[in-house]
């Protein structure tokens, strides 16, 4: 019997090449990965291939699919154009009746500027001459009342004359009987004409 087994351990001594008592050897096993199969295109590609286009000034922002960058500016309305300077108005001609009387309140208070150093009475000639514009501005539209005209011919007369004293009071007459709304841009003005020319005693004939 030990034969046997020990001829039985031979053989199996023999075949793994170890001691007789040697547990036999695992054999290992090669494991291998299956091969990757790629799959060829055969179909050609038909048609252009498309691009984007990043030029800012071709047009990019209209490729679909693509989101044109926000851009304030890109959106807003173009200024507007500026409006054209009207055209100034042609004022008509002060009618001939009228120019008389102007012709003596200007040229008293062109004297007045011309004979006075007083810085005061200067400044305030220069807005008598404003307010005789107002008055002119009336005249031309025949805007003042007849009875209002004929005072002031009757003031321009008394500059004339260097009545100074009866020109204020026909002044204060028309100042308490016209419209004030009719009289007020250009009355103070002549007001203040005849004062100045009191003082002055300036004297200017026609």
């Amino acid at each position: 019997r030990y034969d046997s087994v020990s001829g039985g351990s031979s053989g199996i001594n023999a075949e793994y090449g170890g001691a007789w008592n040697d547990p036999p050897m695992l054999k290992k096993k090669t494991v291998t990965n299956p091969p990757v199969q790629t799959q060829k295109i055969t179909t050609p590609v038909v048609g252009p291939v498309k691009t984007i286009d990043l030029d800012p000034n071709s047009g990019y922002g209209n490729q679909p699919g693509f989101q044109q960058p926000y851009n304030p500016n890109a959106y807003s309305a173009p200024p507007p154009e500026p409006e054209p300077a009207p055209a100034p108005v042609e004022k008509p001609p002060v009618p001939d009746h009228y120019m008389p009387m102007l012709n003596s309140l200007e040229t008293a208070t062109n004297s007045c500027k011309s004979a006075t150093q007083n810085p005061t009475h200067r400044r305030k000639l220069e807005e008598v001459t404003l307010k005789l514009e107002a008055l002119k501005d009336r005249l031309r539209y025949d805007s003042v009342s007849g009875a209002v005209v004929d005072n002031l011919n009757n003031i321009a007369n008394a500059i004339n004359v260097n009545d100074y004293n009866q020109a204020l009071h026909i002044h204060s007459y028309v100042a308490q009987t016209a419209n004030f709304s009719e009289v007020g841009s250009f009355l103070p003005g002549i007001k203040v004409l005849l004062q100045i020319g009191a003082q002055m005693h300036t004297v200017h004939h026609y």
